[in-house]
């Protein structure tokens, strides 16, 4: 039985829903031996008492998912890793990965280390490029075996692709309940983007993209669900305001897990005009509920959208306007793409994804190439 030690926090996020869901799928697996740790916050209420629930428990490292305190958070870790004496600690950022270094120096039981890719500024031009660079840097000297959520995260890390292994993020067991896909009657186009209102997001472009197709077809019954919060949310609504495109552009705030079903229910497509994604929730879970998906060529998009059969791929504003009116001149693409979607959607099953990462640790444990 290989012992993990496995991270389930995030950078001034804490417990996070993505890991926490990992959690409980990965503890069932009959080879691995898990014990987690994080810090004291949680992205949403509940998701501790989530974890109770299931008799999942995990160390609490307080200021663990803040940029200070080092010394005692190597510390606290090196305490607990001395007691569970893990074959392998797993962590998520690379704060945690400098943690995990510079801890393994100093205790007796040596552990090899894995890592994934959730980020590296990828939305930020110049910046990308040199945490790209330090990142990979880093993990070639000190990892083991590195995690990619996607084909196109796996060619961006040229530097270290003999250790990485391409592992698809899964998507919460609650969007898979619906044993058919979201049925549409397109009377109109009501598009939905879920993400926080930041650098690379686009939603301001995509707000002129809907004025575009607006003043090009005529039809104003098209709609765009905004949920989320961030710095440039104001700047939007400003923006809405001055195209008076106020009853077509609808902002939510923040919204919990199981609203932001509802959200994408009551649309019928699914728009991702993000710069860069590592993985692209605002992909994966409007797949699996079976929706139309639009999406530029970034994160999974490229592994799982076969464009115009499951989805829409763009690469510029003209290329998305051209496809909105597409779809408004041949309203039935809507329900045919989103079908196919469907049916493809057990890939992002944590079921499958827990068994797949179980063989790779396996074979990686025992010296086998991947």
């Amino acid at each position: 039985m290989i012992k993990i030690l496995f991270f389930l926090s995030s950078h001034k996020i804490g417990l996070s829903n993505l890991l926490s869901e990992q959690a409980l799928y990965y503890k069932q697996l009959q080879h691995l031996d898990f014990t987690f740790v994080a810090g004291e916050n949680e992205q949403e209420e509940g998701l501790r008492k989530r974890l109770e629930t299931r008799n999942i428990s995990y160390k609490i490292i307080h200021g663990l998912d803040e940029h200070n305190n080092f010394l005692n958070l190597i510390k606290e870790f090196k305490i607990y890793v001395n007691s569970v004496k893990p074959d392998m600690v797993h962590v998520q950022t690379n704060w945690q990965l400098v943690i995990a270094i510079v801890t393994k120096i100093f205790v007796s039981k040596k552990y090899k280390i894995f890592y994934t890719i959730h980020g590296y500024r990828n939305n930020y031009k110049y910046k990308s490029i040199i945490a790209l660079w330090l990142i990979q840097i880093l993990l070639f000297i000190f990892t083991d075996a590195i995690f990619a959520a996607s084909s196109m995260v796996f060619r961006k890390f040229s530097l270290v692709q003999k250790k990485l292994y391409i592992l698809y993020l899964g998507v919460e067991e609650k969007f898979f309940i619906r044993s058919l896909p979201i049925a549409h009657e397109v009377e109109s186009i009501k598009m939905i983007f879920p993400a926080q209102f930041r650098e690379g997001k686009n939603q301001y472009a995509l707000i002129n993209t809907i004025d575009e197709y607006i003043r090009h077809t005529g039809d104003n019954s098209i709609t765009l669900s905004l949920p989320g919060e961030g710095p440039l949310k104001d700047e939007c609504m400003e923006l809405c305001k001055n195209l008076n495109l106020e009853n077509n552009i609808i902002f939510h705030g923040q919204v919990t897990r199981e609203t932001i079903i509802q959200h994408y229910e009551s649309c019928n497509v699914a728009i991702m005009p993000s710069n860069s994604e590592t993985f692209g929730h605002a992909i994966a879970e409007p797949f699996v509920l079976g929706m139309c998906v639009i999406s530029r060529n970034t994160g999974i998009a490229m592994d799982v959208i076969e464009n115009t059969r499951n989805g829409f791929i763009f690469e510029t504003d003209e290329e998305l306007l051209n496809i909105l009116i597409n779809l408004n001149q041949n309203r039935s693409m809507i329900q045919n793409v989103a079908n196919n979607a469907f049916a493809k959607r057990d890939i992002f099953k944590w079921t499958t994804l827990a068994s797949q990462y179980q063989n790779f640790v396996l074979r990686t444990m025992s010296g086998e190439q991947h």
